[in-house]
C-alpha cells in the first residue's frame, strides 16, 4: 500500500497538468482522473478471485505474473504504435532571443 500511495501521490500533479498542456477540456480531465482511480475500486474483487480460484496451485503469484505480462504487452504495444518524435518548439532564451 505504501508504494501504491507514493506512486499515486507523485503521479497526481503530472496527471492533472499534462492534459492541460495538451489542451484537454475539464470533462476530459475528469474522465482521466476517474479512469485512473478505477483499478482501486476492484481491489476486493481481485482479492476474492485470486483467493478462491488459484492458478497452477498459487493464489497470488500466478495472478501477479499474468498482470506483469499484460502490463509488459500493453507497454510494448504503446511503444510500437506511438509517434515518439519530438517537435521543436520556439522558446525564449535568457537574453531575449528566440531559439
Amino acid at each position: 500500500y505504501l508504494l501504491v500511495g507514493i506512486l499515486q501521490g507523485l503521479s497526481g500533479p503530472l496527471i492533472n497538468v499534462y492534459p492541460l498542456d495538451l489542451g484537454a477540456t475539464e470533462a476530459q480531465q475528469t474522465t482521466l482522473s476517474s479512469i485512473r482511480s478505477l483499478p482501486a475500486s476492484f481491489k476486493l474483487v481481485f482479492g476474492f478471485t485470486s483467493d478462491n480460484f488459484p492458478i497452477w496451485g498459487y493464489r497470488r503469484k500466478s495472478y501477479m505474473l499474468i498482470g506483469w505480462g499484460m502490463a509488459a504487452f500493453s507497454m510494448s504495444a504503446l511503444i510500437m504504435t506511438s509517434d515518439l518524435t519530438l517537435s521543436e518548439e520556439e522558446y525564449e532564451k535568457d537574453d531575449g532571443t528566440i531559439a
